[in-house]
């Protein structure tokens, strides 16, 4: 089948015995159906992967071979359509999916979006070494599957509530995100005080987060099915869009 997808995530990569490093890609197509895409070959620098986040990709899609998510598809082909969304075009086509957790859960879902009321960060910072990405992607993939012996460098855990919804009690749900890493491993070519790392990282995920209309990418786990947040999407607050738009 063939679909267009908006994407809205590239997640970082994970180790695959069969392909190498892959990219897991969810997006959303032109009915506004979550799409979980995957094998997407990457090796870091040689630029497999032509597209980001916001950009709309065609895919000739099949069934996954042992994925049993619905929302997951496998990707025979895909093309770039050098057609990338502005901020305001993937806020038309998100806010209608705005969930939360718990409804998550109820529909069974393993992909979502969901507003997050923000009350605390949770940053642990682990090691101050800088890891090539590759290396970095195995930390995260062996986190994810043995979370209870192996420590990320860095890690980021959230604390939220979902925006009006009643039965949410909170959560505290770890950042799996590539901009996170990408930050850290900036901050760390100059700075080694664990202290200074954390304030940093805590300036452009929570204090500078609170300033925008923020929304989590939700996803599971393949094996455990426990949620992760699995990308940002965080434009200008709409007033202050608006506003832009009075001035010209």
């Amino acid at each position: 089948m063939n679909e267009r997808i908006l994407v809205l995530v590239r997640a970082i990569p994970e180790k695959s015995e069969r392909y190498g490093y892959l990219i897991c890609v969810a997006g959303i197509n032109e009915r506004n159906e979550w799409r979980r895409l995957y094998p997407f070959k990457f090796s870091y620098g040689e630029g497999l992967v032509d597209f980001g986040k916001k950009d709309l990709i065609d895919v000739i899609l099949e069934d996954p071979d042992n994925d049993k998510r619905k929302e997951s598809r496998k990707v025979i082909n895909h093309e770039n359509l050098n057609s990338k969304l502005n901020d305001e075009e993937v806020l038309q086509r998100i806010i209608p999916l705005v969930s939360s957790i718990e409804k998550l859960k109820k529909e069974e879902a393993s992909l979502g979006i969901i507003k997050p009321e923000l009350t605390g960060i949770d940053i642990t910072i682990n090691s101050t070494d800088i890891y090539d990405q590759q290396k970095y992607f195995s930390f995260v993939d062996d986190y994810l599957e043995r979370r209870e012996k192996v420590k990320m460098p860095v890690e980021l855990r959230y604390q939220f509530k979902c925006k009006d919804e009643t039965e949410c009690k909170g959560h505290n749900i770890i950042l799996i995100d590539w901009e996170l890493n990408e930050l850290v491993r900036n901050v760390m070519r100059n700075e080694k005080d664990k202290k200074n790392i954390e304030d940093k990282i805590k300036f452009k995920f929570f204090d500078f987060m609170k300033t925008r209309d923020l929304y989590f990418l939700m996803g599971t786990h393949f094996r455990f099915g426990t949620w992760i947040i699995i990308g940002l999407f965080y434009p200008q607050k709409r007033k202050s869009i608006q506003l832009k738009f009075n001035d010209v």
